[in-house]
């Protein structure tokens, strides 16, 4: 079987999504650095993978140490190790994203410009570090506009901006150091916002493209609908596949191609979010990297196996999306998240949930905050009450159940 090196920090159930994923197919070297967001699991990696732990290492102790374990291909499913995937990648001679690449992947501020640049999006944006800086761009950018750091995910610390009074309260908050002096721990981009187009409940304005790229040939794999956002820009799921008409989805995926274009990938998975304009589509971002949970929408309406698909192309394998275009939906899949009212800080009770458990349109509910825990709209999807994952033969049925599970699901907050 294949080795695969995983640059990893996703948890035990990235860990265990990825050694199902590549079960008979690959053995999954676990490539696990230090890591800000999770404890890496590595008793259970030693269970179903290899461990290579390269926390301490610098980039060329690191390379050689994984070249001990002999990869054949590297991936990673993690916004936050593309940058670190691709400089191994590059030392290895494997195929990943471009180092010089990867700024464009990541940093918005930059990505903002190629993508004006091309014509897939037409929003102006300013990188801010502090308050004078964030007045600044405010008065060249106007109203309404919105701030975000410029690497981020999840719709983590994203802000609304309707009125100067409003930016200066917000850099209070984002700029610690404090609103008159010093900088931020992290660069934000002050961007004009997007304006949506009317949409009936419980369909966004907006979905995603899975594509994948091989010698700089761009296919796509699905797009994916979204749920409205909750304010003021925080997600709350996504299915499979997207609600389109025929010409609205050929000018999606348009716009989906000529944006991982104007960055320059020649290999890898894309995850790009485009948002219905008055204008026409335009594209929020690109991700450099397969977007979070959709493999398993994709496994549930599809029985395409993604994770195998990123690691196919990884190894270079030419058929690896032969018949991608063929792909048959069976049924709708979605994953559907509660997020807190804005104003809530403590959990008190979330009732309702095993009701909701017991329908067979639903394989599962998992709660992630117990009554007590303290929650906070700023941490994006890690501040989410529930997700709920299931399938549903038609988008009717599936308008159906969220007004269900919103009727029945009670969340006392303070």
């Amino acid at each position: 079987m294949h080795r695969i090196a995983v640059v990893h920090d996703m948890g035990s159930a990235g860990v265990l999504d990825i050694a199902d994923a590549l079960q008979g197919f690959a053995v999954p070297v676990f490539v696990c650095p230090e890591s800000d967001l999770i404890e890496q699991p590595k008793d259970l990696i030693q269970e179903v993978g290899i461990l290579c732990d390269i926390a301490g290492m610098n980039l060329e102790e690191a390379a050689e140490h994984i070249r001990v374990c002999e990869p054949e291909a590297i991936v990673t499913f993690s916004e936050y190790q593309l940058e670190r995937t691709a400089q191994l990648a590059e030392r290895l001679g494997l195929l990943f994203h471009a180092p010089d690449r990867i700024e464009s992947l990541t940093r918005k501020y930059t990505q903002r410009g190629l993508l004006n640049a091309a014509g897939v999006s037409s929003v102006s944006t300013r990188l801010v570090h502090d308050e004078g800086s964030a007045r600044r761009a405010l008065a060249e950018i106007g109203v309404p506009a919105v701030l975000k750091p410029d690497r981020g995910t999840g719709s983590r610390s994203t802000y609304p901006v309707d009125s100067l009074e409003e930016l200066i309260d917000i850099c209070a908050e984002v700029f610690p150091a404090g609103a008159e002096m010093g900088s931020a721990a992290e660069a934000f981009v002050l961007e004009q916002q997007i304006p949506g187009m009317p949409t009936s409940w419980p369909w966004g304005d907006y979905v995603s493209v899975e594509s994948a790229v091989h010698e700089g040939e761009v296919t796509h794999v699905a797009v994916t609908g979204k749920f409205p956002l909750a304010e003021p820009f925080r997600e709350t799921g996504s299915f499979l596949p997207a609600d389109l008409s025929e010409s609205l989805r050929e000018e999606v995926l348009d716009t989906a191609s000529r944006a991982v274009r104007a960055l320059g990938v020649r290999s890898g998975l894309c995850h790009t979010e485009i948002k219905f304009s008055p204008q026409g589509p335009q594209v929020i971002e690109v991700n450099g990297r397969l977007g979070g949970r959709i493999h398993e929408l994709l496994h549930q309406s599809t029985g395409m196996n993604a994770i195998e698909l990123a690691v196919r192309i990884a190894l270079g394998d030419d058929t690896a999306l032969r018949g991608i275009d063929l792909t048959v939906y069976r049924s709708i899949a979605f994953l559907y998240a509660k997020v807190p009212d804005l104003r809530a800080k403590i959990l008190r009770e979330v009732r309702g949930v095993e009701q909701i458990r017991k329908r067979p349109e639903v394989t599962r509910m998992i709660v992630h905050q117990a009554p007590g825990d303290r929650i906070d709209w700023r941490t994006g999807r890690l501040g989410n009450i529930y997700v709920c994952y299931g399938s549903v033969p038609t988008h009717e049925e599936l308008a159906q159940l969220l007004v269900d599970i919103e009727e029945i699901v009670q969340i006392d907050c303070d």
